[in-house]
């Protein structure tokens, strides 16, 4: 594939115990080389995971994800080509993680790296190159966007992003780069009834387990040991029983459930 999705972030104020989470229910493994002032990175040999300290001005749960492409400068021209709404800018040369930042029609972030060429020390290239393999590996990130149609067009036009036969029956647009999914959903304030306004932007994750049952007593088990690495339950009240109903009829997993800081995880054995 031209593209693949390399790495999802999140913003969080518990950023280091969130990462212990991720290490001890998905098995996730940290890179050696961040800083002990920023970051923490994981990942499962194939995507990285950065959880990002929460900084002033910022707000909380998954922020962005990005992609690695085989030539950066046949992005730039299939974006101007054809989407004049979207945009990409230079990261500075001190960050490790993407070459460039730039953002879809509708303004949902991503960053973009250069398969063999960008000199700088990338952190999940170097998690990539150790090429180990796990059964409990990121699958999917998923946005909610106004015009969903028109950004998974995007996606597909400049990232020769695939749609997803198996997923064609589920709601929004399904895009694949072979192993991971990017899940472009439809936004309106309509759709929120019952339950409080989500803004555009970043929705849910997905992992794949290889058996279900096993994953949900690793959840019990590491959440009883350390109540901090517990999920935040599903449902319970009223508005909360909404949201839980809302997030199942939009994922494509077996599984819903959270992280300890409340991000929405969708998880699969198929």
């Amino acid at each position: 594939m031209f593209a693949k999705i390399n790495h999802m972030a999140m913003i969080s104020a518990n950023y280091p115990m969130l990462g212990k989470f991720y290490e001890g229910v998905f098995g996730l493994k940290t890179s050696g080389k961040t800083s002990p002032y920023g970051s923490v990175v994981y990942g499962d040999g194939y995507v990285g995971l950065n959880i990002i300290p929460r900084r002033d001005g910022y707000i909380g749960g998954l922020d962005h994800f990005g992609m690695e492409v085989d030539d950066c400068e046949k992005v730039l021209e299939r974006m101007r080509a054809k989407h004049p709404k979207a945009n990409i800018v230079k990261r500075p040369s001190t960050r490790p993680f993407a070459a460039y930042s730039g953002h879809d029609p509708d303004g949902n972030v991503f960053d973009l790296a250069q398969k063999k060429g960008d000199t700088r020390s990338d952190i999940y290239a170097d998690q990539a190159e150790q090429g180990w393999h796990q059964d409990r590996y990121l699958n999917k990130f998923a946005i909610r966007t106004p015009n969903a149609e028109q950004c998974a067009d995007f996606y597909m036009d400049v990232f020769e992003l695939e749609p997803d036969n198996k997923k064609k029956n589920s709601p929004g647009y399904h895009l694949t780069d072979g192993r991971v999914t990017l899940s472009i959903l439809p936004w309106s304030i309509s759709i929120f009834e019952g339950m409080s306004i989500k803004r555009p932007g970043p929705d849910h994750f997905g992992f794949h387990v290889t058996d279900i049952e096993a994953f949900k007593a690793d959840v019990q088990r590491v959440g009883g040991m350390n109540p901090y690495l517990a999920p935040v339950p599903l449902g319970g009240s009223k508005e909360s029983d909404v949201r839980r109903s809302f997030f199942q009829k939009n994922a494509t997993g077996k599984m819903q459930m959270t992280d300890p800081d409340g991000s929405w995880i969708d998880v699969t054995d198929e």
